[in-house]
């Protein structure tokens, strides 16, 4: 996958009663990533029929910027606050576009 771009479909749920602050934090994201090397799209997304989830769709130039932005601060500062916002893990999972 090296060289090659990445789409990331990313589904975060928040604890119940943390919907709003999820929502805040995520959006928070937005506008940093979209000035990072490599970001094509960042486009947060929030489910009409359960307010607590929310989808990031996302696509990289190459799997190692995309690396890079897992490291960032904006990100690890969300991460860390992870326990206590979210009902469970964040359920990422990377796909390549075929021809």
């Amino acid at each position: 996958m090296a060289g090659r771009k990445v789409t990331v479909f990313a589904l975060v749920k928040a604890k119940p009663g943390m919907e709003e602050t999820v929502k805040q934090e995520l959006s928070a994201l937005v506008g940093p990533t979209l000035a990072e090397e490599g970001c094509i799209n960042y486009d947060l997304h929030q489910s009409l029929e359960h307010a607590g989830h929310f989808r990031f769709y996302e696509n990289w130039t190459s799997k190692e910027l995309l690396d890079r932005h897992l490291q960032s601060a904006h990100v690890k500062r969300c991460i860390a606050k992870a326990d206590q916002l979210l009902a469970e893990p964040p359920e990422i999972t990377l796909w390549e576009m075929l021809p």
